[in-house]
């Protein structure tokens, strides 16, 4: 092999590092418009996001040994996925406000608003889990 044989990782260095820094994204309404709230996560690689994995799939494995069953409840899918998201969300801006009330940011009102808002889990869902999403070539601005 001479030394002009070799494969330059340098690229998914990059993007491991662009995961790590986490991108933020406009939500948009279903007429595809902004509707004034940003939402940053990080990518799949990311540390945080890994950590997320364990903790949850931890969680819910102690769940279900408490109620004496190892079978996944119906909803397990659905919320083992908005528990991971929540997780890796890093911030919103500015806070949403629901029925009037302002929601801070944090773990558990994430939680809440991917739960209640299926139309803004997906759309931070449909991005955080692909490495494409974190690639200088792609539109950060967006979720589409």
């Amino acid at each position: 092999m001479s030394s002009e044989d070799f494969a330059d990782l340098s690229g998914l260095e990059a993007l491991i590092q662009s995961q790590e820094q986490g991108i933020e994204i406009d939500i948009l309404s279903e007429q595809g418009k902004p509707i004034g709230l940003k939402i940053g996560f990080v990518g799949p690689d990311s540390d945080r996001m890994q950590k997320a994995m364990r903790d949850v799939t931890a969680e819910f494995a102690k769940a279900a040994a408490e109620r004496g069953s190892l079978e996944a409840s119906a909803d397990d899918g659905d919320a083992r996925m908005i528990a991971i998201l929540a997780k890796a969300t890093t911030h919103w801006t500015p806070n949403p406000k629901i029925g009037g009330q302002v929601i801070p940011f944090s773990e558990e009102n994430v939680r809440n608003l991917y739960s209640k808002f299926r139309i803004i889990r997906e759309q931070v869902e449909v991005r955080a889990v692909r490495r494409s999403s974190f690639t200088k070539s792609s539109s950060a601005a967006s979720a589409d």
